[in-house]
């Protein structure tokens, strides 16, 4: 074609419009019309934009070749539908035979994508359509492996020219990876897993620039008092990352990420021996960009923060890619044979170091627990999980978070150091039932211990708290399961000791935190009965009053009239301790109770509310073996204790008073 005649060229929705009128109009065969597109000139050197005209008007075409099909008239002894788009679906692959591998990937990809889109029209006999399509597909896709994983100078000599300095490799995996997706794992598995995964990797990481254009940040630093980053308009830094923001890799990246996500997924299915390795490699890869990218928010200059919108919309693709791509690769492994489980839990330490390092962002939306949206909540305690099968691997990561964050040198009170404390309060919850007493101690404590009081920082404050929960909780069970079992393996004794420290301690930051403002009234009492019951299950009656003892202590202490509304949360914390006391205790502590509420105004609205707390507690939590006791108890003070015909729960007998009754008394409570 002459320079004259390519100035002719009519713009690209026009060709494409052309394209889709002949592909699906020429008669008898579009072979040649196809032949002629793949081998054109007019595709190169490649673009994106001219491989997704050609890939779309392949796409279009098949929807007008249907509707054609569909108004032709058809007789007793005319072929079906099916075979009339069959018949014409295999003359276009004829004609691509022989053509550039790119172009043809292009134009497979749009045929394939074209028949997903008819596949509702047609009727259930009529939907074998794509078979031969998607043989041709894998085969494309894998002549383009061939030409991006070529190790000889000879195979370098023909790698793809593109416009504008574009990668053609990137633009051959967004032009397929929608078709790729279409494609069954069968005939996925055919490709050269090893290699497309390698790829599909590089492509993302150089989209993201490996995270090391952070590191540019400091040298284009403006001196401005009032803002801690301020940057020049005129710094080549804001090029930089607008342009890795506007790429089409970026732009593209649900797609790439969705693709990662299969080849994994099927690879580990398939081939878990081989996959594990390249899998683990593909997250190494992933920690390395987040790790890279990990920065603290900070006060940014009006005229910087276009920049920083362009950045965060990289952090933000950066951390959907991550959860993309790990939720697959773990959701596969879970299924691998058990010899293998220790890689497994090797891939969910490295997902879990990746997102801490992104916890930044993560903060964002919520944080990574209960709060966090559904996708990031799969991935990470799918992680957590797999990661607590294995306790080596647990007690490693849970060393390493609380290391790294000691030595990272931030103040307590920097946002990424805050971030990533949250973060890693909401993982070491999850895996305290399989961490050791003395990780327990030398870690977990000492990074919770700062948190348990300062309520500044609400998330990481009550994290902290449901931590030490947990580690209560997993005492308790373990002391109950040993117990079961006569078993003697995971020394009592030590076990006993940590406890004897653990819950003074732990009583009085409670009673410190029963202070308006702190821990709500449900966080309080939940924490006090908790408490208690693993003091109990000690054995030791001292240890579970020692709790008991320090609330009423503390309500001595608050006696001034402004501490009424403290007294009543510790009041309450009291009455929700009882049933996790022996019954040698109960006695003492409704005494103690008794004496409280015989204390108080008959119209207090705080009294009420404790008698009415003290008849559920006893009603609903307090065990066989003290229920009898409690209930006598009860009888006993009701003919003191009134309460309102209008609580809410109750129904108020003759004298205004509530009674339980055993099994086989003349009445039963009313609710």
């Amino acid at each position: 074609m002459s320079a004259s005649d390519r100035g002719a060229i009519p713009p690209l929705p026009t060709l494409q419009g052309l394209i889709v009128h002949y592909l699906s109009q020429l008669a008898p065969s579009p072979t040649p019309l196809a032949a002629t597109l793949v081998n054109s000139s007019l595709f190169r050197p490649f673009s994106l934009a001219k491989l997704e005209a050609l890939s779309t008007s392949f796409r279009h075409a098949v929807h007008a070749k249907l509707r054609i099909l569909k108004e032709e008239p058809s007789g007793i002894f005319s072929p079906s539908l099916n075979a009339r788009l069959n018949a014409w679906s295999s003359s276009l692959l004829k004609g691509l035979e022989g053509g550039h591998a790119v172009t043809r990937l292009a134009c497979c990809s749009g045929l394939l994508l074209g028949l997903e889109d008819i596949l509702p029209r047609l009727s259930a006999k009529q939907r074998d359509v794509k078979a031969s399509v998607e043989d041709e597909l894998i085969l494309a896709f894998a002549d383009v492996i061939d030409l991006f994983t070529s190790s000889t100078s000879w195979g370098t000599e023909f790698q793809p020219v593109t416009e504008g300095g574009e990668d053609a490799l990137t633009l051959s995996l967004i032009v397929s990876s929608q078709a790729l997706l279409l494609v069954p794992p069968e005939k996925f598995v055919a490709l050269p897993l090893p290699q497309m995964l390698s790829l599909v990797v590089r492509t993302i990481t150089q989209a993201f620039a490996s995270g090391t254009f952070m590191s540019t940040f400091p040298s284009f630093l403006d001196s401005n008092p009032k803002y801690k980053i301020s940057i020049n308009v005129e710094a080549p830094v804001h090029g930089e990352i607008n342009a890795i923001a506007s790429s089409h890799a970026m732009v593209h990246m649900g797609s790439l990420s969705k693709l990662c996500s299969r080849i994994i997924s099927l690879f580990v299915d398939y081939r878990p021996k081989l996959a594990l390795p390249r899998t683990q490699e593909t997250f190494l890869s992933l920690e390395a960009i987040a790790k890279n990218l990990a920065a603290g928010e900070e006060s940014i200059a009006p005229e910087t923060r276009p920049l920083t919108t362009s950045l965060w919309a990289i952090l933000k693709t950066l951390l959907f890619c991550n959860i993309m791509i790990a939720e697959a690769g773990l959701s596969a492994t879970i299924y691998v044979p058990p010899a293998l489980c220790a890689s497994t839990a090797a891939l969910a330490l490295i997902v879990l170091r990746t997102l801490s390092h992104l916890a930044f962002v993560i903060e964002k939306f919520g944080g990574a627990g209960h709060g966090a949206f559904a996708e990031l909540k799969r991935a990470f305690y799918l992680a957590l999980d797999v990661l607590a099968s294995n306790q080596e691997e647990s007690e490693q990561f849970v060393m390493g978070i609380c290391e790294e964050i000691w030595s990272s040198g931030h103040a307590s009170t920097h946002d990424l150091q805050r971030a990533k404390e949250a973060f890693a309060l909401s993982a070491i919850e999850q895996l305290v039932p399989v961490l050791s007493t003395s990780t327990i101690q030398t870690f977990v404590l000492p990074f919770c211990s700062p948190h348990l009081v300062d309520v500044a920082h609400r998330e990481t404050f009550e994290s902290a708290h449901s931590v030490v929960l947990a580690i209560f909780s997993s005492r308790s069970k373990r002391t109950v399961e040993n117990a079961l079992t006569n078993d003697r393996t995971d020394s009592p004794t030590s076990d006993s000791a940590f406890t004897d420290k653990m819950v003074p301690f732990y009583a009085h930051c409670l009673v410190e935190n029963s202070a308006e403002g702190k821990l709500h009234v449900a966080q309080l009492r939940l924490a006090f009965a908790a408490l208690v019951k693993s003091a109990t299950l000690t054995g030791d009656p001292g240890l579970a009053w020692l709790c008991i003892n320090s609330i009423l202590a503390a309500c001595r202490t608050f006696s001034s009239p402004r501490d009424v509304d403290r007294r009543h949360r510790l009041h309450l914390a009291l009455v929700s301790s009882l049933p996790s006391l022996p019954l040698v205790l109960l006695p003492r502590a409704l005494s103690a109770v008794k004496e409280i509420v015989d204390g108080m105004p008959s119209t207090d609205a705080n009294r009420k509310d404790l008698v009415e707390a003290v008849f559920q507690e006893i009603l609903e939590n307090v065990g066989d073996a003290e229920k009898e006791y409690a209930v006598r108890w009860w009888n006993e003070q009701r003919a003191k204790w009134t309460v309102s015909e209008q609580d809410r729960t109750g129904h108020d007998e003759g004298n205004g008073t509530r009674s339980i009754q055993t099994e086989g008394s003349e009445t039963i409570p009313r609710f």
